[in-house]
């Protein structure tokens, strides 16, 4: 059976001949065995590059056991990882600056953040990470930036209400993503590995420089992105519009919190543990110790509203702010 090559695929073809660079082969790649057509005659094509894409990420991680350190991976803290996507200039770095103790090299001009830079965003009692990352640019984007966006939890656009229509702003982050095999997706799962083909992302929407840009209605850009996907508008610069931004973040990562008390004893609180929304008590167990989910016995829930002290089943789905106190042999 003939192949029947898209031009699309011809044309990734010539660009992977082109390049030696190890990532943007691997990019290439990747984006060839997406758009290469799928039936019996490039069965062999498919397995070929799978087997190819295979090669080089273990030829990374070989690099990264021998002492190569990945400039642009930050590793997980905690509630949750947010990177921020953006044009230049947007008012990322000042955005990061007005949530976090991070100090950012902040200027008005773009390309000023070369690398990714975190912070900390306190939410009440746990913290959120928020990452600082170098714009998205047709003119030049280093192709080993989009790695951090497909290992992260969340992706934070800021669009600059001070520059002409936001939406081009958005669709052109949201293409470039697209390219590099990352959708946007407000129903994607909250966290998701990296892998040869597409992965989805949740995101949130922060319009920013209200004070010096003209308003948008929210829908035109929750639009560009998907209905559902939350947007809000605020200056990075005199922090308007901030107050609710940490609660928004919490919330868009799908989390909940949940606390455990000593059987018998009153709660004294504590840090929560952070599990996925929809996680069941047998789910919460082997967070909270790893060995609790084969020795729990039975739990006593207080929260939700209406389970003040009462045994709950292993499947009973959790809510935010729930306080377990685990049974176990």
């Amino acid at each position: 059976m003939p192949a029947n090559l898209s031009p699309e695929y011809m044309r990734l073809e010539a660009r992977l001949r082109e390049t030696r660079e190890p990532s943007e082969r691997l990019a290439i790649m990747r984006e060839m065995l997406t758009v290469i057509p799928k039936h019996k005659g490039t069965e062999k094509m498919q397995a070929d590059l799978k087997r190819r894409i295979s090669k080089l990420e273990e030829a990374a991680a070989q690099r990264r056991k021998r002492g190569g350190r990945d400039l642009f991976h930050v590793p997980r803290e905690g509630a949750g990882q947010v990177i921020l996507a953006g044009p230049p200039n947007a008012g990322k770095s000042t955005l990061l600056a007005a949530l976090t103790h991070a100090t950012p090299q902040v200027a008005n001009y773009p390309f000023t953040t070369h690398l990714p830079q975190p912070g900390m965003v306190q939410y009440e009692d746990v913290q959120i990470q928020l990452i600082d990352a170098p714009p998205l640019s047709i003119e030049y984007t280093e192709t080993a930036l989009f790695n951090s966006y497909r290992v992260s939890d969340l992706i934070c656009f800021v669009v600059d209400l001070s520059q002409p229509d936001p939406e081009s702003q958005l669709r052109m982050c949201r293409e470039m993503l697209e390219e590099h095999f990352i959708r946007v997706n407000p129903d994607a799962p909250r966290r998701t590995a990296g892998s040869e083909s597409t992965i989805e992302k949740r995101s949130i929407v922060f319009a920013n420089k209200t004070d010096i840009g003209s308003p948008i209605p929210p829908q035109m850009l929750e639009d560009v992105l998907g209905k559902g996907t939350p947007v809000f508008a605020g200056s990075a610069g005199s922090g308007e519009g901030l107050d609710d931004l940490p609660r928004a973040l919490f919330h868009a990562l799908g989390v909940i919190r949940v606390y455990t008390k000593k059987p018998g004893k009153k709660f004294e609180g504590g840090l929560p543990f952070v599990i996925p929304v929809g996680s069941t008590v047998m789910d919460a167990a082997p967070v909270v110790h790893k060995e609790l989910a084969e020795k729990m016995q039975f739990v006593r829930l207080w929260g939700s509203g209406k389970h003040e002290g009462l045994s709950v089943p292993r499947d009973h789905v959790l809510a935010d702010g729930d306080i377990l106190e685990i049974h176990a042999k």
